[in-house]
């Protein structure tokens, strides 16, 4: 399995990446967490690499929005399960990787004419 990053920067702030352990998994029975006050995101790797990588897409978007001042908590959980599931979905869809190139790609902010 791929090693996990060991931060990530959310907004301009530095979340730490660090591994959750089976222990913490089971007594909280998540596969990641997120601390926006320690700035820190912990993910349980005990599986396989496509939740890893949802549960780490996932916690990021708890960082933005609580970054974001995003303060309906009883809708925050549902509505990042769906869009971390779907952000997951359409990065491993090979029919994306025209879009994906172009949003990823930095030197897209770069003017596309020449100044003289």
């Amino acid at each position: 399995m791929k090693k996990l990053p060991s931060k990530v920067y959310v907004s301009g702030y530095e979340y730490i990446i660090e591994e959750m352990s089976e222990k913490l998994h089971k007594e909280r029975e998540a596969y990641g967490d997120c601390c926006n006050d320690k700035k820190l995101i912990r993910i349980y790797c005990g599986t396989v690499l496509s939740v890893t990588r949802d549960t780490l897409l996932h916690e990021i978007l708890h960082a933005v929005w609580h970054l974001s001042y995003l303060q309906n908590n009883e809708e925050e959980e549902k509505a990042i399960c769906r869009i971390s599931t779907a952000l997951i979905g359409f990065f491993d869809d090979p029919r994306n990787a025209k879009v994906k190139s172009f949003l990823m790609d930095p030197s897209n902010d770069r003017p596309t004419t020449k100044a003289k």
